[in-house]
């Protein structure tokens, strides 16, 4: 399949007047082909009928939160037609400036500039957080508490353990029943939650030094807040002393740490477990490695 010239037809199926002059294609993510259009607008491509499905419904969501938050985010002007088959489902929106805001940034800033990117991004959690469930155009899943843990933790015994050494076994066993044990980790006010709060999705201006849009919420669902601190707190991301700057726009944070470091413990087994189940070789070895 000539995938460029397939997705140009889809686009011109849904918007026959559009203006198509360049386009560029990247298709490196697992889950969805992204076409640059006139180096201005990105139109995403799910690759399955699963990511098809979860698209419909984050574009219902960026349309419903657009007015609850102040940072920029993806405004969904385009979309394909409801019965459109894989290859011909898209969604599209004006391209939001700016690159990721990598963590080897941040120490090239002045303190005062980084408190700033925290204000902007705790502002943003907080507003988020906030939208009420009937400000929604489409109905998520409800919340299921520490089931979701409770069911993640078998898959981990089941799919994972026979590849882990035993040391290794016995600490994620230790970790995931001290946590459900504990009844405080499993009762709270469930929020909107963005569910994949990473560098790759917080943009940044580097000529302004500050937070330039927040992109990719296919991962939205209600759940704990905490999530979205947790990705803050990975290794990969900010840190905590990063995330400890988030209190003044974010009042109670410290209320939900515990849990947000206990999910930052269970995200390399969550990348190795869905390496293992979507056979992404790559995904599984890299999040296994350290529990062989």
């Amino acid at each position: 399949m000539d995938k460029p010239s397939t997705y140009i037809r889809a686009i011109h199926a849904a918007y026959p007047d559009f203006t198509i002059e360049t386009v560029q294609l990247n298709q490196s993510g697992q889950f969805n082909d992204i076409l640059v259009v006139n180096d201005e607008s990105i139109f995403r491509f799910p690759k399955t009928p699963r990511e098809a499905a979860k698209l419909v419904t984050e574009t219902a969501i960026l349309r419903s939160v657009q007015h609850h938050v102040t940072l920029p985010i993806p405004d969904p002007i385009y979309q394909s037609k409801q019965a459109a088959s894989i290859g011909h489902v898209f969604m599209g929106y004006r391209l939001l400036p700016g690159e990721p805001l990598w963590p080897e940034t941040l120490p090239t800033l002045k303190d005062e500039e980084v408190q700033h990117l925290a204000d902007q991004l705790a502002t943003f959690l907080r507003q988020f957080h906030a939208i009420p469930v009937e400000a929604l155009e489409v109905e998520l899943p409800a919340f299921q508490g520490c089931e979701e843990w409770r069911e993640l933790y078998n898959r981990f015994r089941s799919r994972l353990f026979p590849f882990m050494r035993a040391e290794a076994r016995s600490l994620v066993t230790e970790q995931f029943e001290n946590f459900l044990s504990d009844e405080r980790n499993c009762h709270y006010a469930p929020t909107l939650v963005h569910g994949d709060f990473g560098r790759t999705n917080i943009l940044y201006n580097a000529k302004t030094k500050s937070i330039s849009g927040i992109i990719d919420f296919s991962e939205v669902r209600w759940g704990d807040p905490a999530v979205d601190f947790a990705a803050i707190l990975s290794p990969v991301c900010y840190g905590e002393p990063f995330l400890e700057r988030f209190s003044v726009h974010y009042p109670g944070i410290e209320a939900v740490l515990s849990r947000a470091r206990f999910y930052v413990g269970t995200f390399a087994l969550q990348e190795a477990l869905f390496g293992l189940e979507d056979e992404d070789h790559e995904a599984f070895e890299s999040g296994i490695a350290a529990d062989r």
